[in-house]
């Protein structure tokens, strides 16, 4: 394994080029409001970047980590846009202008707005995947098992291509349990509901999901098991083949995103070499 990890990892510096736009806003007009709309408009957009020589190229949409209090959509992930499509998203952040699950919709809505609307951009709709690092790999998670987000703007998570979670949280997140605190301090600082990736484990239409985390010496206390338990749920207990988990030797919660991005850009650009065709 640690041979096959290695290989991988001798992808550096991949390129960054092709068609940008920047500042997308990626809910419709007819979209259900939901939330602090002042702060949707201003919060939820997305940059593109495309491949400049290609049509019919996949697409991964990305969301950025941060506790769902932080982060920008400026952090680009590491993969090659000659040949991928990436889509960096915002979301709106748990704050006094949001809460759960508000960013979890706008997770949702930006991957049927790519859904909807990247072959306007020479992508192809049947090859958009997600993925996202810490609250990112989160978010990628419950729009996939949870049915309702994505469907709330007219897709299906058996839409999405594959899913690539990185070391996101699998039971409810620790900063939907601290809005929770702050009205209730009995909240507990552990606990499962609707909104664990692990509650819809039993999903059967999920995408293709491969989950990344880092060492499990090195990463977050108890990261590694839940995304195990997560996997081993889906795999032995609801019979679903297409989860498959990856834990990155000598990494940590941070560091396990760069390698897991190279194995990423490795499959969608076998995926773009096979399928993408060269502008006329």
């Amino acid at each position: 394994m640690n041979k096959i990890f290695a290989s991988f990892l001798m992808l550096a510096g991949v390129a960054l080029s092709g068609a940008e736009w920047k500042d997308i806003s990626y809910y419709e007009k007819d979209a259900p409001a939901q939330g602090n709309m002042e702060y949707r408009n201003e919060r939820c957009k997305l940059d593109l970047r495309t491949p400049d020589k290609f049509t019919k190229f996949p697409t991964l949409v990305y969301f950025h980590g941060g506790g769902l209090k932080r982060g920008h959509k400026s952090r680009l992930p590491i993969v090659d846009t000659q040949m991928v499509a990436v889509a960096s998203v915002n979301y709106r952040l748990s704050s006094d202008k949001a809460r759960c699950p508000d960013y979890i919709y706008d997770a949702a809505a930006s991957v049927a707005w790519v859904i909807k609307n990247i072959e306007k951009f020479g992508g192809d709709p049947k090859q958009v995947y997600v993925s996202g690092q810490s609250a990112g790999g989160y978010l990628t998670a419950m729009i996939c098992l949870d049915k309702r987000y994505l469907e709330t703007f007219g897709v299906s998570p058996k839409q999405i291509a594959g899913a690539f979670p990185i070391t996101g949280q699998m039971t409810t997140h620790f900063q939907i349990l601290n809005e929770r605190r702050a009205k209730d301090p009995a909240t507990p600082d552990f606990l499962i509901d609707e909104f664990a990736p692990i509650y819809h484990a039993s999903f059967k239409d999920a995408p293709q999901m491969t989950i990344f985390a880092g060492d499990s010496e090195l990463d977050w206390p108890a990261r590694v098991e839940e995304n195990q338990l997560l996997t081993m749920r889906m795999r032995r207990v609801y019979k679903n083949e297409n989860v498959k988990f990856f834990s990155i030797p000598g990494t940590n919660h941070g560091g396990c995103s760069r390698p897991s991005l190279a194995i990423i850009n490795n499959i969608l650009s076998k995926i773009s070499k096979k399928n993408s065709q060269l502008k006329k």
